[in-house]
């Protein structure tokens, strides 16, 4: 019985693994070939957890469910400090 939660919990580890390459490949590829910008980690991480607030948003109200508030809010915090971090890396490096 642990063995089948280890192997879906490792499943779906792997998934989420899986997913956020293809977006932060897709992401990178986007913003040098349709915007010519190079993007920082730091910006990257920026719009890959803001993608992640609007997909959870979304689901929450799909699902008419305000069980994924939560998650939505602890995704905010991290975003908050990400866009402050930015902002202090952007006027160093200017």
């Amino acid at each position: 019985m642990v063995d089948m939660y280890l192997i879906i919990f490792v499943a779906i580890l792997g998934m989420i693994l899986f997913y956020s390459l293809i977006a932060y490949f897709l992401i990178r590829f986007i913003s040098k070939k349709a915007f010519k910008l190079t993007l920082t980690k730091y910006e990257m991480m920026e719009i890959m957890t803001w993608i992640a607030v609007l997909f959870i948003t979304f689901m929450m109200i799909k699902a008419r469910s305000m069980n994924l508030l939560l998650p939505v809010v602890v995704l905010i915090i991290p975003l908050i400090n990400l866009r402050l971090s930015n902002r202090k890396h952007r006027e160093l490096n200017s």
